[in-house]
């Protein structure tokens, strides 16, 4: 009787041991990553522009954190509206887990937004909204209220009755529509301007850079042009610069290109609505996630703006804002 006692007293103690072995060994080893098939589509894979290769840098960190491995593509530039429809398209085929979409074209990408969802596949869209209300969830900045700011930055460098102009990207991109709306409800708060219209770059440095030039020649009391992203604001900025107009056009702008930065320095551009493109990326892959394993998310995300001038540039805040850590040869 003792001798089983004793016996199975070993069994218990070798039993208990065993267990112990396993879970110390489970839990020292590393996190299984998750096999969530994702697909993220940018608007321009084009290192130039700056402002998408800090959205990946976001979405990089997030994939480490969270255990998964994106696929990220896209067109070249951000014109290229058909050849982001027939990227999409063959993704669609593919069936992956989710779709993360920057969409070119507010309407030209919402029947293949549908479709997505349409094909099971989890949708959350960033930086653009399509008209359709397939996403999940919309990850972006809130344009309007940006808009609104470029509008109150522009009236605050100049004085009310002043002739002022927006120089665009993409005329039918969701971006484009709400931060002109908001930047005429800026200005108009403020007083009485002469706005001249809204000319579309089509999102190259060249056309930014003709229609500042053209409106510069064409009306010499012109006072300002708000430039709706990075591409329009530089092309804008090169032009007053080179027509040594810098002191009489007052340039507003969108987004915090190395190019932008150093204009604003040389009070070529006098503020800058920059957005929080490392944040878009991070908060969309992580919302991906969510939706994947079940939790509810947010219909609308606001990943935020700040209004920057040469006055506030070299806050400690503004410094980390203005200067990410990601690497642009990407």
């Amino acid at each position: 009787m003792k001798i089983g006692t004793t016996i199975a007293a070993s069994l218990f103690t070798i039993m208990i041991a065993a267990l112990i072995t396993v879970f110390v060994v489970r839990s020292l080893m590393p996190a299984q990553e998750n096999s969530y098939d994702i697909v993220v589509v940018v608007k321009a894979m084009s290192p130039d522009m700056e402002f998408w290769q800090i959205v990946r840098a976001g979405i990089d960190t997030a994939a480490r954190e969270f255990g998964v491995e994106p696929r990220v593509t896209g067109p070249w530039l951000e014109r290229d509206i058909a050849d982001q429809m027939r990227i999409l398209s063959e993704i669609i085929d593919e069936r992956p887990d989710g779709v993360i979409l920057a969409a070119s074209d507010y309407e030209a990408l919402a029947p293949l937004a549908d479709r997505v969802v349409a094909a099971g596949i989890a949708l959350v869209t960033i930086d653009s909204a399509v008209a359709s209300d397939a996403a999940a969830s919309f990850v972006a900045t809130d344009n309007l209220r940006a808009g609104e700011r470029a509008g109150e930055a522009m009236a605050a460098v100049l004085p009310e009755g002043s002739t002022v102009a927006i120089v665009s990207h993409i005329e039918e991109v969701a971006t484009s529509i709400d931060r002109e709306y908001g930047a005429l409800r800026g200005l108009a708060r403020r007083g009485n301007y002469n706005f001249l219209g809204t000319y579309f770059s089509e999102n190259t440095l060249e056309l930014a850079y003709a229609h500042a030039e053209r409106l510069m020649n064409e009306h010499p009391d012109l006072g300002g042009i708000i430039g709706l992203n990075e591409t329009s604001t530089v092309g804008v900025a090169r032009a007053v610069r080179d027509a040594g107009k810098a002191s009489q056009v007052r340039v507003v702008g969108f987004d915090h290109s190395q190019e932008e930065i150093a204009f604003l320095e040389q009070d070529v551009i006098q503020a800058l609505i920059v957005q929080k493109p490392f944040n878009m990326g991070y908060v969309s892959l992580r919302t991906m996630i969510d939706v994947l394993e079940g939790r509810a998310v947010e219909q609308f995300i606001d990943t935020g703006s700040e209004l920057v001038t040469r006055e506030n540039m070299y806050d400690p805040v503004f410094q980390q804002l203005l200067f990410p850590f990601f690497d642009p040869a990407r």
